[in-house]
């Protein structure tokens, strides 16, 4: 696929939804295994407490979004086989409203080298000429955390059933000084001054890390010198998300979106605490792109949340078909493993408008 260096058209954003497994100690855990029900599917699918409204799969493990061409499509990770975490593939489905949504075939799965143990969360960007990139974590044969990229393979298809996976992949992948069994969850990429950037969320020992790459051509990547921003004694970041806000308006802005009138949110998913905390601040892309946090924000475990019930690994995208931004969210809906089973699902996605208010975002 051939990339330019045109300016950005629209963004869209596929959810984060990192569901992690430990394999011989290498892989860090977030989620409990139950190997003999991970292909276990239930007979029926139980409908007591399935939502009316917020977007559920057919059945099974649930755990994001993005508009193209008149079109939503929602990627998410997804056990076609039973109803705990494992198996896991980027299930797709597309919708014309967000409410009624047809499912299609899975996008991306393990099948390469370079993501043979597992395909994980990412995010995605459309370029010029309306071309549209997903960006994903992959889990290669040394259990190692690999940034990878996808296009579809027909882009006269309206649903971009088919993606597939370029030869010169993986595009990022961390130094030997970084932690390669904790680093995922590429972002959004945005374009400031002729280059691209884009977030990959880690962490060195216990501070949490937004690590920050720079590119001219969208394919080769180079670790910038300084992170986007760390924070001490948080622990892992996740499901990072690093998005414009406009203080003159209340419309939303596309990932690009750069000015005096503009501040910039970030926002993490903590694993200790599987809470999403995010501040509000400055952003300097010609400063080294220094994240200053707002006076008045707190980083951490103490700051903001976007949410204090079940919710977790959130994503936005921008809706340029109504100039908004719109938040989805992983709400995990489970009871035991052995109840989900019997019952055929578990979790779901939650959606929701942005908007700032007297500097506090407001959902």
């Amino acid at each position: 696929m051939e990339f330019t260096e045109n300016i950005l058209v629209v963004y869209l954003i596929i959810g984060c939804f990192c569901e992690i497994i430990s394999k011989n100690g290498v892989v860090e855990a977030v989620h409990k295994v139950y190997p003999h029900l991970q292909s276990k599917t239930a007979l029926t699918v139980k409908q007591l407490h399935r939502t009316g409204y917020h977007f559920q799969p057919p059945m099974n493990w649930i755990n994001g979004p993005m508009y193209y061409n008149g079109i939503y499509h929602l990627f998410y990770q997804y056990n076609p086989k039973g109803a705990v975490w494992g198996n896991i593939v980027w299930a797709h489905s597309v919708s014309k409203d967000m409410v009624n949504w047809e499912a299609l075939e899975p996008a991306i799965y393990p099948s390469e080298s370079f993501d043979i143990n597992g395909c994980w969360s990412g995010s995605a960007t459309v370029l010029p000429e309306n071309k549209p990139v997903i960006f994903y974590t992959g889990i290669d044969p040394n259990q190692y955390q690999v940034q990878n990229y996808a296009v579809p393979e027909n882009l006269s298809d309206p649903y971009l059933r088919k993606w597939v996976k370029p030869a010169d992949n993986p595009i990022v992948v961390a130094d030997e000084t970084m932690n390669k069994t904790a680093f995922r969850d590429p972002t959004t990429a945005w374009k400031i001054g002729g280059h691209w950037r884009m977030v990959v969320a880690s962490r060195r020992k216990q501070r949490g890390m937004a690590y920050l790459y720079k590119s001219r051509d969208f394919r080769k990547w180079v670790k910038a010198k300084h992170p986007l921003h760390s924070v001490p004694n948080t622990g892992m970041f996740e499901c990072a998300d690093f998005f414009p806000v406009s203080l003159s308006g209340d419309t939303g802005l596309d990932n690009s979106a750069f000015g005096p009138n503009v501040k910039h949110v970030l926002k993490v998913s903590l694993d200790l605490t599987r809470y999403e905390y995010y501040t509000i601040g400055s952003y300097f892309p010609e400063a080294r792109d220094k994240y200053v946090v707002g006076k008045g924000f707190v980083d951490g475990w103490n700051g903001l949340r976007f949410d204090f019930g079940n919710f977790y690994a959130s994503k936005t995208f921008f809706d340029p078909s109504k100039n908004r931004r719109i938040l989805w969210g992983w709400t995990n809906e489970s009871d035991t493993a052995q109840d989900d089973v019997q019952k055929g699902w578990a979790g779901l996605q939650v959606m929701l408008l942005i908007d700032l208010y007297d500097n506090v975002l407001i959902l």
